[in-house]
């Protein structure tokens, strides 16, 4: 290694940690203030509540470690600039790009230590962190239950309200999903549009009591193209193991968040079948559909009827009302049945998206790395000639975008508006169109004019015009 470069890194590396500290604490206060009002009202103990802490490292580390990034190129290199070092080099004969490679080599290290981290460290740390809170949740269940959510009560029940009174326990737009487990491995969908959430302390249990509803049921495997639906007024859930006390356990069941690349790929393949399999049904329930209009359409003669199991001795009129009527139940029945596959199909679409924007993130996030260098040195160039503040408000603004790309794509990755892989990838791509041409500039004989020269000029050319 070149002295050069040792000294190029070694200023820069002083920035990187300190930025990386000082993100870190900033990431963790907003995680103290998410978990302070849940380690209150559950009594956590201190020792349980520092874990949780802990493992809340894992999250932030993922993301403040490319920004420090960042923050270690503008102050380790803008520092150089303005004691006229990166000037000094030049003047040398070394160019902006030789002294910059170090710099790109050391973000690309990073980010290979960063896809290693997300695949090997982050899911696993996340899925221990999850388990703690749900130990810690199952302490006081009404209190963990929250508007706009989806909670787990255990391993097979996941509850989803819209409204919530949490001194009386009445909750409103009430949605209950409940997997299959070997004794019955038929899920279940429950719809109530309002209820009430009881606990039973003496008894470890929570009663769920709810009010005009429908479960929907999808039945064995062995009985494709079905399902059962039933209406209730009254309708009582019991939830058991409900425990007060803490106590640790460990859960089978991974989120996308939870999950390796490995795990990430072969679950987004498992939503595609699903997908496939629902479709396959589809078709089946509208060519029995077309197939049962076609025969309704023909006025069924007095074999037929004898065979249908129809009282004959009854007007002929009658007979065909009564045939009429069931065969629009039976279009009624394949109806129902077309709109819950149809919110089956949406369901496993939204998981698949899930897990493929989960898998593509672990790559995107820690490539922020070698980017941030790419538009980290022409903008402590900038900074070096504008002043500090300049340099720290472009960063901050940098990080806007970014995250700004990085959620909003997500969001519409989720909701299949967008393509994962784009709306991942977005964020770096825009970024690096910005960095490369900024780069290259900056690589010329002097280098791209500061921000206070672009700002100053049109106002001088305003000014020459009205002298003239």
């Amino acid at each position: 290694m070149r002295l050069i470069d040792r000294h190029l890194l070694t200023a820069t590396a002083g920035p990187f940690l300190f930025g990386w500290f000082v993100i870190t604490f900033l990431l963790m206060i907003d995680v103290l203030f998410k978990y302070v009002d849940l380690f209150v009202s559950k009594g956590v103990p201190f020792v349980v509540a520092t874990r949780v802490l802990g493992l809340s490292l894992g999250y932030t580390f993922a993301l403040s470690v490319p920004m420090a990034v960042l923050v270690g190129v503008l102050m380790g290199v803008g520092q150089l600039a303005a004691d006229h070092e990166i000037t000094a080099m030049k003047a040398s004969g070394l160019s902006l790009w030789s002294l910059a490679r170090p710099l790109f080599v050391a973000a690309a290290l990073i980010c290979a230590t960063q896809v290693a981290y997300n695949h090997y460290v982050y899911p696993r740390s996340n899925h221990t962190l999850v388990n703690l809170l749900q130990d810690i949740g199952r302490q006081k269940p009404m209190l963990e239950i929250r508007e706009q959510q989806f909670t787990d009560l255990n391993e097979e029940l996941t509850i989803f309200v819209r409204s919530k009174d949490d001194r009386t326990g009445m909750i409103g737009d009430v949605t209950i999903f409940e997997k299959g487990q070997p004794a019955d491995p038929s899920p279940r969908l429950t719809i109530a549009e309002r209820g009430r959430i009881i606990p039973d302390h003496d008894n470890d249990l929570l009663r769920i009591e709810l009010e005009d509803g429908e479960i929907h049921e999808v039945p064995p495997s062995g009985e494709p193209g079905t399902y059962q639906l039933t209406r209730f007024r009254r309708h009582n859930l019991v939830v058991e193991d409900m425990e007060q006390d803490f106590q640790v356990s460990e859960r089978t069941a991974r989120s996308d968040r939870e999950m390796d690349l490995t795990a990430l790929k072969a679950a987004a393949a498992v939503e595609r079948g699903h997908q496939d399999g629902v479709r396959d049904r589809v078709r089946e329930l509208a060519a029995g559909v077309l197939e049962h209009q076609w025969q309704t359409l023909a006025a069924p003669g007095r074999v037929e009827l004898v065979e249908a199991g129809q009282d004959v001795s009854r007007p002929r009129r009658q007979l065909l009302d009564s045939h009429f009527r069931a065969s629009r139940q039976k279009i009624e029945r394949a109806t129902e049945q077309d709109r819950y596959q149809s919110r089956l199909l949406e369901s496993y679409r939204t998981k698949e998206n899930k897990y493929r924007v989960e898998f593509h993130k672990k790559f995107a996030i820690p490539a922020a790395c070698v980017v941030f260098v790419l538009l980290g040195v022409p903008m402590a160039v900038v900074g070096s000639r504008s002043g500090r503040g300049i340099s720290v408000t472009l960063a901050l603004a940098v990080f806007l975008v970014y995250y700004a790309f990085l959620m909003g794509g997500e969001k519409l990755a989720d909701r299949g508006r967008v393509d994962a892989f784009i709306a991942m990838w977005s964020a770096n791509v825009v970024l690096t169109a910005v960095g490369i041409p900024l780069f290259v500039r900056t690589v010329r004989e002097g280098g791209p004019p500061s921000l206070v020269s672009l700002l100053r000029r049109p106002s001088a050319r305003g000014a020459s015009a009205g002298n003239a």
